[in-house]
């Protein structure tokens, strides 16, 4: 390889149309940037997808929650798909951490793995945020975090096992 590309995710039911084109920006999830040695970068969430269906994962990380939900992903493999991603924390309007309930009234930072996830999040606005940051901010307010909140697969881990994930 002798430069970058982007390697990209189409939504799983996405049907290309007669021509066999390529797929519209709303259909695709995001994408890896590969460097010209062949590093694979942090998957990049595409803010203008659109989810073909309600059970169409947003994201890498999405998915992964939503294995996870269902039985069929251990933790470890949980927080290791969670490391890759470039996930979006929720700030109010000075810019900070928002810290909300989760459903079970524990105090929570609130992320996205998507932008397809942020509207049913009354935040300000967002931050894109490494795990490595969000295990600092975890300590430094002593709280959970909220992944998803409102989405059909939403998880509140303990922000020690975030921040021992992250390690």
């Amino acid at each position: 390889m002798t430069e970058q590309h982007w390697v990209y995710l189409v939504d799983p039911d996405w049907r290309g149309g007669p021509d066999g084109g390529e797929p519209p920006a709303t259909a695709v999830t995001g994408g890896w940037l590969v460097e010209a040695d062949g590093r694979i970068g942090a998957f990049h969430p595409n803010p203008d997808y659109l989810p073909a269906g309600p059970d169409s994962p947003t994201d890498p990380v999405d998915a992964a929650l939503r294995r996870l939900d269902e039985g069929l992903l251990d933790a470890e493999a949980f927080f290791a798909v969670l490391r890759t991603g470039i996930l979006g924390l929720a700030v109010d309007q000075s810019e900070e951490p928002v810290v909300a309930p989760a459903p079970d009234d524990v105090p929570s930072l609130l992320i996205t793995t998507a932008p397809a996830h942020r509207p049913r999040v009354g935040a300000a606005g967002w931050r894109a945020v490494s795990l490595t940051e969000l295990a600092l901010l975890l300590t430094e307010y002593q709280v959970d975090l909220l992944i998803n909140p409102g989405a059909p697969a939403s998880l509140r881990l303990h922000g020690a096992a975030v921040v021992r994930a992250a390690g």
